[in-house]
This record gives structure tokens, C-alpha cells and sequence, in this order.
């Protein structure tokens, strides 16, 4: 009763040990066949493929090493070659198998094997992952597929203890035949993943899961999936359980630090990707995502150095010039970031990105006409590139064209309405227009989005000053200042300073002058504020400041004149009277006749009386700056009765916010 099975079995084992086995070799092929096993077992694979390729230069039909050979290959990055192999060892098999088509299909005790077909599931999964290497994904699908269906064939058959076939076949069902199919699920996964097909490729990752849950790359594709589905946490929570059941995972680490880099946290992003480049220090894709990380940090030499790796890795890779274009223009090296951008244009004309870039280097150079050209570019490659509208309204706007800035900056808007550059930069064209409400909404807006983001809350404040709301405009440099009081400050300090001053607050904006010139001393405005609240409030050294400023100009900047006067102003009384009244006779060598403030010098000067300065005025700013400086004079000379009217009338008719008018009701309290 037992004789029919036990032939089926010698068959069975005699038509296997011809399609595995290799026949007898030569002492020095068999020498070459057990180094190249050995330094595949070490994962020399590229100082494996000359033992192989020997071997199979005597013995072609050994199928073990044409196996190994193509995984080498793989291992190597050369696909076309892999898939060769693999392609020679399915169609050898599949003709073997053909040959034994009557003995595999006997049947006995539920053991049906179907033929002629290919026997090698992972040939199939290693030419799967050859196809993905070459982008032919379709094709790598339905070659997984073939090695799915195989594995699942060979697991529902019991386990043969088949002597004298290579490697022994087929293998244990309780570790590598298990893991073998899970591998091909993975590929299935990887496969799907790749044809945009994410619940596919899920389920495929939770297959492979369930039926070895032991093999970390399972869980690492399986968040890949998860992390381009937005599914940030989830996707994390796989690539630590990748990287805790194999800490020397180079890609779960990558992984994670890509999905940390999505989420904004950068610095974890950097501390994964240095684990995953420590591992694999060609792992090109690593390098790149840390190169950005460094640039969202500000730390741009080492953003550079990354993406220098990227592209000694990858030298015919667009993207690699294009990030490295991004991180030069930031660096104002723009020439070289043009070369880089250009390259990046020539290895792929399609990069919308890189025109992106090269568009922003040329607005960096002045360019405008040509980003403009750049920005239609990359635009007629992606029309949903709201960065692209930015920069492109951005160039109009320096250009002049308003309403096409206004056109491109909506338009981002539309596409991005979280972003709150784009509404920064919108705000900032209505602002130009003089469209000061539109301006407030989109700064406002902006605030709302970024509540960090100082720049928009001192535009804010600046604003409210123009509308005449101090208290409401203090508020917001006092927040811009809070938030940056480096990056923001000398602007924000000299425009609270100014609100204050024309609110009376003379301490205060002397406070905030001396903070402003503490941060830029070369600043030559803040000197002229400075300068005048000195001279207003009553405080000493006003002519110090015209000297700083006169210092930093000379005599042939317009608003040179006037520090002279300040300089004789302030020093009135003092010991420094003597200099200020040199700085006095060069104001007025330096200032051409007729050109104002030229008869307010001659009359300091003692040249002209005061009726013949009220006459020289011009403008209605000319005569109550006259109306200041006369009351000025009449305090110093004693006579407040006098005073008085002249300084009432600049107060009164001076621009509001001009130095004549704050300085005319500054010292109109200190009167009598």
C-alpha cells in the first residue's frame, strides 16, 4: 500500500536534484563557487560577481550562483543585469519542469504539483525588485505577484526532506519558507506603493506582517505608505518598531527622519538621518533630506556639504544641483547657484523647481524680466506651484506691475492659504498702493496663521502709527521686539521711537534711538532722530549727533544742511559752541543759494534778519519749520513772549509726525 508514494518521492527527489543541484566541479571552479558563497554570506557582493562569474563561465546551469549572482547585481545597482539572470533561471526552470510535467502530476495524499512552471519564487522577487530599479513598476508587480503565487504554492505542500538538492528545497516551513514569503509580499507592497495604489500595497505590508513579524523592512515599508498618506504618527510609530527589532535599519532611521522632517521637527530629523548616513554613508537620499533639514535650521555651510555628497553619489541627478542652487542663492554666492540651477535644467528640462530657484537667483541679481521668464516656466510645468506665484508676483511688484503682483500673490493664496508669506508679501503691495486697510487684513491674516512671524506685526504697528493709533501701534513692536528684537530691531526701535516722540514720550524714544544705534551704529537716520529728540526734550549732546551723522554723510547728502543746524542748536551755551559754529560756516559754504534750508543757515549765520527768512519760505512746511527755529531761537535768547506764537504755529501747522512740529510742542511745555 505504501509502494506508489514511496516512487512518487524518489521521483519527485530525482526530478528536483536535477533542476537544483549543480553537477560535480572541477577543483578549481569548486574553489571559486565556496569563496563567492562566502563573501555573498558577508555581503561583499561587488568582490563576489568575478568568483560567480567564472563558475558560470564552466557550469551555466548552476542555478544556486546564477541566483546569487543576480541578487549581487541587484546589491550593486546594476538591474539589467540582475534581471538577465534572473529571467535565464525562471525560463530554465520552467523548462526542466516541463520535462518532468507527468511525474509532477501524480497525485498522492493531497500533494499536487502543477507544471511546467518556473520553480524559483525569489527569482521572481529579486526580478521584481530589478524591474522597480529600471521603473518599469507594472512589470515588477506582476512579477511579485508570480512569487507570491509560488511561495503560497510550495507552503501548502508538507515539508520534503529532499537529500542531495542545493541548499535543500523546498525550505523549512518554519523559518525560511515563511520568511521567503513574506519578502515577496514586501516586494508586492513596494510595488503597489510605487503604482499609486496605497490600500494594495497596506494590505500587502500587513500580510508579510502576519506571517513573519520578524523582518523590520516589513514595518518600514508598510510606513513609507502610511507617511505619503499624511499619516505622519502612524507612520512613525512603524519605524520604531523597525528600528528596535534592527537598530542597524539605515533606512528605518532615514524614514523616520523624513517623516520628522515633514512634521518640522528638524532637529530630530538630523539626529535620525546622521544614525542612517553613520550606517550607510552612501545613502544619497539620506544626505539630501539632512541637507534640508540644515537649511531649515539656517545652517546652510552644512546644508552644502549634504547635498555635495548628494551629488558626488548621484552626479546625473537633477535634483541634487537644484537643492544645492537653493542653498548657494541663500548663501549670496548666486554665480555659482545659477551654474548648479542651469545643470539641473539641462539633466531634466522638466524640474518646475529648479526654474523656481534659478528664477530667485536672478530677482536676487535684479533680473527681474528674466525670473519672470523662469517663473512662467516652472508654471507651465505645474500651474498649481503657488511658491512659483509668489515669486513671480514678488518680481512684478519690483518692477512696478502691481495689479500682476496682485494677480500672482492671490493666486498663491487660493493654492495656499496657510501660508503666511504669501499674505506678508500681498500685504506688503497694497501697502505700496496705499491701500492701507487691504494691507492690515493681510498683514493680520498673516499673524493669525504664523503668531511668530515679527515682521508682520511691526508692518502692523507701522500702520497703526500712520492711522494715528500710538497705543495700538507700540503694542505691536513691542510684540515684534519681543519675538526678534535682533533681526527686527533696529527698524522697530527707531519706528517706536518715533511714535513715542510724536506722543510726547521723549524718554522713551530717546531710549529706543539709543538701543537702535546700539545695534547699528553706522546707521546714519538714527543719528537724525536721536539728534532732534535731544534738541526737543531739552537733553545735552544733540550736537554730538550731527557730528556722527555728518561724519557717516559728509556735506553732500540732502539732509546734511539741517544737522548742521542741530549742531548750533545743541551746542548754543555749551563749551563745544565754538565747533558747532565751524560745522555752522560749512553748512553754509556747502549749501547752494536758494536751495532750502539754505536761509535758515544765513540767518544763524547773522546774514539775514528774521522777517527776510519768513519770506524766503516756500511751502507751507518750509514756514512752519521757519516758525520752529525762530521759537527756538527766542527761548535762547530769553524771550518765551516771543516765543510762544512762533512755536504755537509750527505746532499747529506742521506735518503731523514732522521733527518742526514735535520739537515746537515739546518745547512749548517747558515754557512758562
Amino acid at each position: 500500500m505504501r509502494t506508489p508514494g514511496i516512487v512518487r518521492w524518489i521521483v519527485l527527489s530525482t526530478a528536483m536534484a536535477i533542476l537544483l543541484s549543480h553537477p560535480a566541479l572541477a577543483d578549481p571552479t569548486h574553489a571559486d563557487r565556496n569563496q563567492g558563497l562566502e563573501l555573498y554570506k558577508a555581503h561583499r557582493y561587488a568582490e563576489a560577481i568575478p568568483y560567480f562569474d567564472r563558475v558560470l563561465e564552466r557550469h551555466r546551469r548552476d542555478m544556486e550562483v546564477r541566483l546569487k549572482r543576480g541578487a549581487c547585481f541587484v546589491a550593486t545597482d546594476q538591474p539589467e543585469k540582475a534581471l538577465a539572470d534572473f529571467d535565464w533561471v525562471n525560463g530554465y526552470s520552467a523548462h526542466v519542469a516541463g520535462a518532468f510535467q507527468g511525474a509532477f502530476n501524480e497525485t498522492t495524499a493531497g500533494i499536487t504539483l502543477p507544471s511546467p512552471d518556473p520553480w524559483y519564487p525569489e527569482a521572481f522577487g529579486n526580478r521584481g525588485i530589478a524591474l522597480l530599479m529600471l521603473g518599469r513598476d507594472q512589470e515588477a508587480l506582476e512579477s511579485f505577484q508570480q512569487a507570491v503565487a509560488l511561495w503560497n504554492r510550495w507552503y501548502n505542500i508538507p515539508h520534503f526532506n529532499l537529500s542531495g538538492m542545493a541548499g535543500g528545497w523546498p525550505p523549512n516551513r518554519s523559518g525560511e519558507m515563511r520568511h521567503g514569503r513574506a519578502a515577496a509580499y514586501q516586494g508586492l507592497g513596494q510595488a503597489y506603493h510605487r503604482l499609486g495604489q496605497a490600500p494594495a500595497a497596506i494590505e500587502a505590508y500587513n500580510t508579510a506582517i502576519s506571517i513573519y513579524p520578524a523582518d523590520a523592512n516589513s514595518y518600514v515599508g508598510r510606513g513609507d505608505v502610511l507617511l505619503e498618506r499624511k499619516l505622519i504618527a502612524e507612520a512613525i510609530a512603524d519605524y520604531d518598531r523597525a528600528i528596535q527589532m534592527d537598530p542597524t535599519h539605515s533606512r528605518g532611521y532615514a524614514s523616520r527622519g523624513i517623516a520628522h522632517y515633514l512634521q518640522g521637527e528638524n532637529e530630530k530629523a538630523v539626529a535620525d538621518l546622521d544614525q542612517a548616513i553613520a550606517i550607510d554613508p552612501n545613502y544619497a537620499k539620506a544626505y539630501s533630506y539632512r541637507g534640508a533639514a540644515h537649511a531649515r535650521l539656517g545652517q546652510n555651510e552644512l546644508a552644502l556639504k549634504d547635498y555635495d555628497a548628494v551629488i558626488r553619489l548621484m552626479p546625473e541627478f537633477a535634483g541634487g544641483y537644484k537643492d544645492r542652487g537653493g542653498v548657494l542663492y541663500r548663501l549670496g554666492r548666486y554665480d555659482s547657484a545659477l551654474r548648479d540651477l542651469d545643470r539641473a535644467i539641462q539633466l531634466d528640462p522638466r524640474k518646475g523647481k529648479a526654474y523656481q530657484n534659478r528664477g530667485a537667483v536672478q530677482t536676487a541679481l535684479g533680473q527681474y524680466e528674466r525670473a519672470i521668464a523662469d517663473y512662467d516656466r516652472a508654471l507651465e510645468l505645474d500651474d498649481k506651484n503657488a511658491g512659483a506665484y509668489t515669486n513671480r508676483g514678488r518680481a512684478h511688484f519690483a518692477i512696478g506691475h502691481y495689479d500682476q503682483a496682485i494677480a500672482d500673490l492671490s493666486e498663491a493664496i487660493q493654492l495656499e492659504p496657510k501660508n503666511p508669506i504669501t499674505r506678508y508679501n500681498r500685504a506688503e503691495v497694497f501697502l505700496r498702493l496705499g491701500m492701507n486697510e487691504r494691507a492690515l487684513e493681510d498683514y493680520s491674516a498673516t499673524v493669525e496663521i504664523a503668531p511668530k512671524m515679527a515682521p508682520a506685526y511691526a508692518a502692523i504697528g507701522r500702520i497703526q502709527a500712520q492711522l494715528g493709533h500710538r497705543d495700538e501701534a507700540i503694542r505691536d513692536f513691542d510684540m515684534a521686539l519681543r519675538l526678534d528684537p535682533k533681526g527686527a530691531g533696529v527698524a522697530v526701535y527707531q519706528d517706536r521711537g518715533n511714535v513715542r516722540r510724536e506722543g510726547g514720550d521723549w524718554a522713551g524714544a530717546l531710549s529706543d534711538y539709543d538701543q537702535a544705534i546700539a545695534l547699528d551704529p553706522r546707521r546714519a537716520e538714527l543719528y537724525v532722530a536721536r539728534g532732534w529728540a535731544r534738541l526737543g526734550s531739552g537733553a545735552e549732546w544733540a550736537d554730538n549727533d550731527a557730528r556722527a551723522y555728518l561724519m557717516l554723510k559728509g556735506w553732500r547728502d540732502p539732509f546734511s544742511p539741517y544737522m548742521g543746524l542741530l549742531a548750533i542748536l545743541g551746542a548754543r551755551g555749551t563749551p563745544r559752541e565754538a565747533e558747532a559754529r565751524r560745522l555752522l560756516d560749512e553748512a553754509v559754504v556747502n549749501t547752494p543759494r536758494g536751495q532750502w534750508p539754505d536761509p535758515v543757515l544765513r540767518y544763524f549765520h547773522g546774514d539775514i534778519d528774521a522777517n527776510t527768512l519768513l519770506a524766503s519760505a516756500r511751502s507751507q512746511r518750509h514756514l512752519a519749520e521757519v516758525h520752529a527755529f525762530l521759537g527756538l531761537e527766542a527761548i535762547r535768547t530769553q524771550n518765551p513772549a516771543a516765543a510762544r506764537p512762533h512755536l504755537e504755529y509750527a505746532r499747529d501747522h506742521g506735518a503731523p509726525g514732522s521733527i518742526a512740529a514735535d520739537v515746537a510742542r515739546a518745547a512749548l511745555t517747558r515754557l512758562p
